[in-house]
């Protein structure tokens, strides 16, 4: 595989030139696999109430040990919401996963899609996971401006475009149900066209998914249990 040369804003907002990690020493050896049993073992350990491994991998020792670099395994894109925090969810700390998160955790602006490309082309990730959660207010915010026949104020609107067609699907196949019933399965509409139109999106990720060097997976996060449930 030739290797694409690009410069991308690194997190302290320099800029620099990055080479892809597994062409290094430290590439990780984390199959998309073990992430994602990496992942759940550490929801299984969150709904417990036992964050110990989040604090172990947050300790002064770590981040000096990532001064040098990052090499995650996983990536998740995931809501804004405050009461979504994947580092938590999944027990994990500094260094472990590569976050990108946005209401209603699409994937339409390029940016996005770039940061994900980052994560899986240039620091290693082998899994990258969509991550919606029940009650999410961008997801019943669409579903109110699709019943009502309107659109919220600028930028926002870009949100509730993005998350419509999950909406208007799942109102196509259940036009009676309540709206809480509506709205959880539009959250999980959502979370599967999100995942359909990162791959379709993206060349990169299509290509390392037809490598099977990376796994894309789709999953629900449900606030009362604190249970992360991966969606088929």
């Amino acid at each position: 595989m030739f290797k694409r040369l690009a410069v991308y804003m690194a997190l302290a907002g320099s800029l620099l030139s990055v080479a892809p990690c597994w062409a290094s020493s430290t590439t990780t050896t984390v199959t998309p696999d073990q992430a994602l049993s990496m992942l759940m073992a550490g929801n299984r350990e969150f709904v417990k109430g036992e964050v110990e491994h989040l604090e172990k991998m947050s300790s002064p020792a770590r981040r000096t040990d990532l001064v040098a670099g990052q090499h995650p395994y996983a990536i998740i894109l995931t809501c804004s919401d405050s009461r979504v925090p994947p580092e938590i969810l999944f027990d994990k700390g500094l260094g472990e996963i590569f976050v990108a998160r946005v209401a209603g955790n699409v994937a339409s602006a390029s940016e996005l899609l770039g940061s994900i490309e980052y994560g899986v082309e240039h620091l290693g990730a082998s899994l990258i996971m969509v991550l919606g959660h029940s009650k999410c207010g961008a997801v019943t915010a669409t579903y109110d401006s699709h019943i009502a026949g309107t659109l919220p104020p600028k930028n926002i609107d870009s949100l509730v475009k993005a998350i419509d067609p999950a909406v208007t699907e799942v109102l196509a196949t259940n036009p009676t149900g309540t709206k809480a019933e509506v709205v959880e399965e539009c959250i999980v509409e959502n979370v599967k066209k999100v995942a359909e139109s990162i791959e379709v999106n993206s060349p990169i990720v299509k290509e390392y998914l037809e490598l099977g060097k990376v796994k894309l997976v789709k999953a629900k996060y449900d606030l009362a249990t604190g249970v992360v449930t991966v969606l088929r």
